[in-house]
């Protein structure tokens, strides 16, 4: 009968480490969670630029009016690619069906992406030149920022996951009229 109280305390031992470390590890993670990802871009665009009183009030419009801008957009994204996917539902897709359907999809992104530029551009007009200078330092943070507020950390485009590296629409075809370049990348 020791052995197995021995047993039975070695593994209430190793239970109860194991348990404390599970606890650390999450109070550890919590702990180490960069500074800035409290509040959000706006309250994190604020602390790091050090915008006065007026300037608060600028950017916090300009908040307001590009979230009116983007809420519109998202929807039609997200039918966009939800017409883009049905397709798959029916037999015989031709590809200038499936480009059509791709290409709404990449208009609808890249309103939205331009949307966000010209915020952005508006954001840094307010600035000082050295606020300007550090809002270039931080914005591919925000951008990041941004991406995290969406659900599964898709970013503000909200499609499906993809696997690999993301991408801006369809790939270009030769021939194809009102193909773009896409934007450059973020990262």
């Amino acid at each position: 009968m020791t052995s197995n109280k021995k047993i039975l305390t070695a593994l209430v031992v190793l239970l109860l480490i194991a348990n404390v470390a599970t606890i650390g590890l999450f109070w550890f993670k919590k702990e180490n969670k960069p500074q800035q990802l409290k509040g959000g871009p706006a309250k994190f665009i604020i602390k790091e630029l050090g915008l006065d009183k007026s300037q608060q009030e600028q950017y916090l419009v300009l908040v307001e009016e590009h979230q009116q801008g983007v809420r519109p957009l998202r929807d039609e994204i997200k039918d966009a690619k939800d017409d883009f996917f049905s397709l798959l539902n029916q037999p015989n897709v031709t590809e200038v069906e499936k480009l059509t359907a791709a290409k709404m999809v990449s208009a609808s992104t890249e309103k939205l992406d331009l949307l966000t530029f010209n915020h952005f551009a508006k954001v840094r007009a307010i600035c000082n030149p050295a606020q300007q200078k550090k809002f270039d330092d931080i914005i591919k943070q925000v951008m990041q920022m941004m991406g995290e507020q969406h659900p599964k950390g898709r970013g503000p485009h909200q499609g499906p996951p993809m696997d690999g590296p993301p991408h801006n629409g369809p790939p270009p075809h030769e021939g194809t009229e009102g193909n773009h370049p896409p934007p450059p990348s973020e990262n």
